[in-house]
């Protein structure tokens, strides 16, 4: 076997070849996973590989049917963020993927990793708690005020892959939208965003970016409707541009609807899938409703 190479705690990736990938050279499976090339070089040139407890260390190695993968990956994985305790609600883990509920109010990171009170610092307490250590890695975002699914990537060979997913809309995003009004029919919008020239921390839906909302009510409470949301792009603010753009603003964003007493943007990321990067079939993730959205809809 293999030894750190810098000497902390062993931090192991580990994969079986499938038989898709039988004939495939050790670099081809690692650029599989959307590794940069630096990574890759890093990996391998510091004998960080081992196939069937042999260490490899040539890029043209032939890989086999159910050869076992064990990557040695301590140089890039430490918690980096300052531990802070909360109570999450897990939605899903395994050894390379964390999926949470993420609550309302609470931002991803902090601009300064001195700082706390971020999911980063939440996901920091639990690899501690939990004796895990692992670099605090968010597969995407949601914005402060929205609720859901929040998937988390273990180590950096998995984070490489699911940051591919996510860029080329290869994954399946939902939402439940509480909007002002009455939509009564299911539909679509398509008008492009881009950055308002008048306020850069604004998204105006003239022009710019291709953007895809699709949209269908599930429910009417009070003269307002509940909405599932698919996007199909990730632009800033997508869901909430695109809704006032029809006239049928969120509830409680005061950004692009109305001036309302409501205390959050109403937004519930609901359900997330995408192909799992180990296993190599399709996963779903689901996430309750909140509280506070469940008392806007009378439940």
């Amino acid at each position: 076997m293999f030894f750190p190479v810098n000497g902390g705690v062993m931090n192991y990736f580990k994969y079986t070849v499938k038989t898709k990938e039988s004939g495939k050279n050790l670099k081809e499976l690692l650029q599989s996973f959307n590794l940069a090339k630096n990574k890759i070089n890093y990996l391998i040139d510091n004998k960080c590989i081992s196939i069937n407890n042999n260490v490899v260390y040539k890029r043209e190695h032939l890989l086999n049917e159910n050869d076992e993968v064990i990557i040695d990956i301590s140089n890039y994985e430490q918690i980096d963020y300052l531990p802070l305790r909360y109570n999450l609600e897990i939605i899903y883990e395994d050894e390379y993927l964390l999926v949470v509920n993420k609550p309302k109010g609470v931002i991803i990171y902090p601009e300064n990793k001195e700082l706390s009170n971020t999911m980063a610092n939440y996901i920091a307490y639990y690899y501690t708690k939990t004796n895990q250590n692992k670099t605090i890695r968010h597969a995407h975002r949601l914005d402060t005020d929205t609720t859901g699914c929040l998937v988390y990537s273990k180590d950096v060979i998995t984070h490489s892959y699911l940051s591919n997913l996510f860029e080329n809309g290869k994954v399946k995003k939902e939402y439940n939208a509480l909007v002002y009004g009455i939509i009564k029919e299911s539909g679509k919008i398509e008008t492009p965003i881009s950055r308002n020239r008048h306020n850069n921390l604004m998204m105006a839906s003239k022009s710019g970016l291709d953007a895809l909302t699709l949209f269908k009510p599930m429910k009417y409470y009070n003269g307002n409707t509940l909405l599932n949301v698919e996007i199909k792009t990730g632009r800033t603010h997508q869901i909430r541009v695109h809704l006032s753009s029809v006239k049928h603003p969120l509830l409680g964003d005061k950004m692009y609807g109305k001036d309302d007493d409501v205390e959050r943007v109403m937004l519930h990321c609901s359900h997330i899938g995408f192909v799992h990067p180990i296993l190599g079939y399709w996963v779903d993730f689901y996430a309750n409703m909140p509280q506070d959205m469940k008392k806007y809809i009378g439940e």
